[in-house]
């Protein structure tokens, strides 16, 4: 069995191969990985049609190597955000106490969304309960867009002004509160 053209290519180049993709990836161990998992692969592929700059090629072939790498590296990082982002609300349970203060931030904040003027409060519903867009509303309820989105920035300005009423004024929470 003969080595392909890119084969042999990895071997000619391949301290040069392991430097660029140590750039590229900021780590020689990984680089060393990603070049072996590329040599794995060409051991693998069928003879290609003549390609015309080996070299070039399979350097090409890394580069989306390391592409690939990088975007599953972050990826598994945001997914680790999220996952602790979880685990700490595990940790932060929600006690009795914190019950209690969540229900009567609720019935406030109930109160102000019934003091809203009626469109206002209707646009309010549509967009977060019924998750509709600021154009289907507009439709829905035969208003321009601009009255739906000024009615909908009064509605939430109101409800950001009535939480933090009545944050300021509720029993503190040992520390946990945002």
């Amino acid at each position: 069995m003969t080595d392909s053209g890119l084969l042999q290519a990895y071997r000619d180049h391949e301290w040069e191969l392991l430097r660029f993709l140590a750039r590229r990836l900021g780590s020689p161990a990984t680089a060393a990985d990603i070049a072996h998992d590329l040599y794995v692969k060409l051991l693998g592929e069928p003879e290609l049609p003549q390609i015309r700059d080996s070299k070039a090629y399979l350097f090409g072939m890394a580069a989306n190597l390391a592409t690939d790498h990088l975007r599953v590296e972050r990826r598994r990082g945001e997914i680790l955000a999220e996952i602790d982002g979880l685990v700490w609300r595990r940790r932060d349970e929600m006690t009795p106490e914190r019950h209690a203060l969540a229900r009567a931030e609720l019935a406030f904040l109930a109160t102000e969304i019934a003091a809203l003027p009626p469109r206002c409060r209707e646009i309010f519903r549509l967009h977060r309960y019924e998750g509709l867009t600021q154009p289907q509303i507009a439709d829905r309820l035969e208003v321009g867009i601009t009255t739906v989105y000024k009615d909908l920035k009064l509605a939430l300005e109101t409800m950001l002004r009535a939480r933090q009423r009545f944050r300021a004024t509720a029993p503190q929470d040992k520390g946990h509160r945002k």
